[in-house]
């Protein structure tokens, strides 16, 4: 067991994933990081992440040695497989829920998202030297009504009508990340390719995908590639290639 054999607890943080930076030097791979409350999380593109109690919010700092990395080039490819790896590992107990994947970072039930996770990467010259991961699951808490996001979220207990026991999930989750980090540590880039691209729930259906840039694309899902890539079929029957590191958001019909 590498993920979850170092704890670092706190009552109160302001941001989660900084508390994990600012340990990147001294904790051990596989570290993670709990706070009973955090005060300010964030996805991709730092857009804020509505917090409430009963939710589950994690940061682990994951410090792979730098031999898995061959040459500078290849790491991105290895990033984006570390991130299929670890968005197996949290999928994995949620799937009795109904919970699927939707590419680049969602955890979502139909169409309305259960949660995301994130990741940031902390070079040292052109190799990184820690990684770090934050996911965020909608469990015990309920989104009131009269918020618009009730139209995009939902939680587990909403969806199942009972509480669950979030340390049981969250034990069952750092169990399948540890099976994950393992599969990516050992090399199994393929299979993890493979099991990533069978959970992909959005295949075939059409997406809105919007880029950092302001560009909105529409088009249909044909696949998901190796290195993380989205092929999408536009409106006028164009395949196009769209990268992980450019979407701001994806909306669905």
């Amino acid at each position: 067991m590498v993920i979850g054999k170092k704890l670092y607890r706190l009552h109160t943080v302001a941001d989660s994933m900084e508390w994990a930076r600012s340990h990147c030097k001294d904790a051990p791979d596989g570290s993670v990081f709990l706070a009973d409350v955090v005060t300010s999380a964030h996805g991709r593109s730092k857009r804020p992440w509505l917090i409430q109690p009963g939710q589950l919010i994690v940061t682990i700092l994951l410090k792979p040695s730098s031999t898995i990395f061959a040459t500078p080039e290849d790491t991105a490819i290895r990033i984006n497989q570390l991130s299929m790896a670890l968005s197996l590992g949290i999928l994995a107990p949620l799937k009795s829920y109904g919970v699927t994947f939707k590419w680049p970072n969602d955890f979502v039930s139909g169409t309305k998202k259960i949660g995301g996770m994130h990741m940031q990467l902390i070079c040292h010259g052109t190799l990184p030297q820690s990684l770090i991961l934050g996911f965020a699951l909608n469990v015990n808490n309920t989104i009131d009504p009269e918020n618009p996001l009730t139209a995009h979220a939902t939680s587990l207990q909403s969806m199942t009508g009972h509480e669950l026991d979030r340390r049981t999930l969250y034990k069952d989750i750092i169990e399948q990340l540890n099976h994950w980090y393992r599969e990516w540590k050992h090399h199994n880039f393929a299979d993890i390719y493979k099991q990533w691209r069978a959970e992909q729930s959005y295949l075939g259906t059409t997406l809105h995908i919007h880029n950092h840039d302001g560009i909105v694309i529409t088009g249909k899902a044909q696949q998901v590639l190796p290195n993380g890539d989205l092929l999408l079929l536009d409106q006028e029957k164009k395949q196009k290639l769209i990268s992980f590191y450019q979407v701001e958001e994806i909306a669905s019909r």
